[in-house]
């Protein structure tokens, strides 16, 4: 599998390719099912000779170069406490690129990839997966009567996790609501994302600009909130920009993706003024185009993060204009 950007689907459709792969339980023969997005895969290959440098992160077992970059490989089996004592000839290395960056994630096994809409990645509350619960950020039945698990899991935050010091933080003092009218007040933002980390991080970044923060983890929570707030404005007879002022929201999200709701919201009469900023690992051209031609009002990845105030002070400006 190599370049799985090429693979692309229509625009909205709430459509999502899932790459599953498996890892071996502790002590047991038994191989248990995971899924990545494809868009968030670089290529899959068998585990290549790589250097082990000293003092590197637990399960980071080493770095390899890939077409002039130096990748490191992070053990998930390692890192999930699942069985680490593997022999390294029959493995595989998941090469991905998110967050502008390349990590290789070492794996037991390479199943198939599967298309499917959102609506089937349930939420993982209603499991018990044994994992971490901040670390599954959905969970797919597979097989004709459900009977096996595969679990979406939150790479972000593995990254996060094991290498601290380059995952995404940052620092900002910036209020927009000094800007706003004395006594109006704050601005409400909805705020749809998967990552419980990435999430956090969000939210923190829009209380401390001044904003008051509803936050979900997909887009279906997203859009039953906007359709509530729609029928409130109806029954007031308001603009629904009365009620709530932005959406700021994630693409890949189990039950409803970011481009979904987008759509959604932009070809509804009643909330298509409403702004929209997509933010994403998954912001590359392609994405970019898919965003632009369904009407969102601005685009940022997630490195981008430092920026995301003066982004949405933009955006705001701009809506108030029109």
């Amino acid at each position: 599998m190599s370049d799985n950007k090429n693979i692309l689907l229509e625009t909205g459709t709430n459509e999502v390719e899932i790459a599953e792969f498996g890892i071996y339980l502790k002590g047991e023969e038994r191989c248990q099912s995971f899924g990545i997005n494809v868009a968030k895969v670089r290529e899959i290959i068998r585990t290549p000779e790589f250097k082990v440098l000293p003092n590197t992160p637990n399960n980071v077992v080493g770095v390899f170069t890939l077409r002039d970059k130096i990748i490191p490989i992070i053990n998930l089996a390692g890192w999930l406490n699942y069985k680490d004592d593997m022999d390294l000839k029959n493995t595989f290395v998941i090469v991905t690129e998110f967050n502008q960056d390349n990590f290789g994630f070492l794996v037991h096994k390479i199943e198939q990839i599967y298309r499917m809409s959102w609506e089937k990645v349930l939420p993982p509350i209603s499991f018990n997966t044994g994992i971490d619960e901040d670390c599954v950020t959905g969970v797919v039945l597979l097989g004709e009567n459900d009977e096996k698990i595969m679990f979406m899991l939150d790479f972000e935050k593995i990254v996060a996790d094991i290498c601290p010091e380059i995952s995404l933080s940052v620092a900002t003092d910036r209020k927009i609501i000094e800007k706003l009218d004395a006594g109006s007040p704050s601005p409400k933002v909805l705020l749809a994302e998967d990552s419980s980390i990435i999430r956090d991080l969000l939210a923190g970044i829009l209380k401390k600009g001044g904003f008051d923060v509803i936050s979900v983890n997909n887009g279906k929570h997203a859009w039953e909130h906007m359709q509530a707030w729609n029928k409130e404005s109806k029954k007031k007879d308001v603009p629904i920009d009365d009620i709530v002022q932005l959406v700021v929201t994630d693409i890949e999200m189990p039950q409803m993706d970011g481009h979904a709701l987008l759509r959604k919201i932009k070809e509804n009469d009643g909330m298509k003024t409403m702004p929209v900023i997509l933010f994403s690992s998954l912001i590359y051209d392609e994405i970019r185009r898919k965003g632009d031609a369904i009407g969102a009002d601005a685009q940022i990845s997630k490195p981008e993060i430092g920026n995301l105030l003066n982004i949405v002070d933009e955006v705001l400006k701009k809506n108030k204009k029109q």
